[in-house]
Formats: C-alpha cells, sequence, structure tokens
C-alpha cells in the first residue's frame, strides 16, 4: 500500500480561514446539516488539489518535455492545465449548489460602484 502524503494545502491559514468562512455563511443562512459541511469539505479539498496543479504549471510550464524512447521526445501541454479546469468547473458548481454564486450576484456595490449618487 502506497504511503500517503499529507496535504499541506489543508493547513494552510488561507484554506482554513475559507473553510470557515463558508460554515458561517450557511450558518447564517441556516444551512447547518451534513450535507452541507460535506460539500464545503468536498470543495476545500478540490482549492487544495487546484492550488497544487497550480503550482506544478508555475514550476514545470504551460508545455512540458517528454521522451518515449531513444528517438521519441518531444513537448506536450502540461496536463495539470486540463485538470485544473475540471477541478475549477466543479468547485463553481459546488459553490453555486450552496448558493454563494445568488449571494454574489445580489450583493450591492461598494463605493464607487454605478449606483452611487453624484
Amino acid at each position: 500500500m502506497a504511503r500517503k502524503k499529507k496535504n499541506e494545502y489543508l493547513e494552510r491559514d488561507a484554506c482554513k480561514k475559507l473553510k470557515q468562512d463558508m460554515l458561517d455563511d450557511l450558518e447564517v443562512r441556516g444551512l447547518v446539516g451534513t450535507q452541507y459541511t460535506d460539500k464545503v469539505e468536498e470543495y476545500i479539498n478540490l482549492w487544495s488539489w487546484l492550488q497544487m496543479l497550480n503550482d506544478d504549471v508555475v514550476t514545470r510550464g504551460v508545455y512540458v518535455e517528454y521522451q518515449n524512447g531513444a528517438n521519441q521526445k518531444g513537448t506536450t501541454e502540461n496536463k495539470s492545465l486540463t485538470i485544473a479546469t475540471r477541478v475549477s468547473a466543479q468547485m463553481l458548481n459546488i459553490w453555486t449548489a450552496l448558493g454563494f454564486r445568488e449571494q454574489a450576484n445580489s450583493a450591492k456595490p461598494q463605493n464607487g460602484g454605478e449606483d452611487d449618487e453624484l
């Protein structure tokens, strides 16, 4: 059996704050059941994986070299880009399902918004 590697992103302050903010928002709206907190956990795991994928692209670049034998080598797209797109889409699905998208759309503009009086 493979040895488990600890996901360092889950221990970062930014991750902990994001999770707590999401849970606090759900609590304010009365959405405190396991079905909601499980989705927050899923979102946080996806968030951490997205961070790893982004780090890989920064480290290795958009294109990576490969070699499939003595005479077959070249460059190919970093697969982390494709995976990151899928992870991001799933995160948006969870975000929407938890009602955060509607909240963002209905938020009033801050200072300097179009609706401010002159």
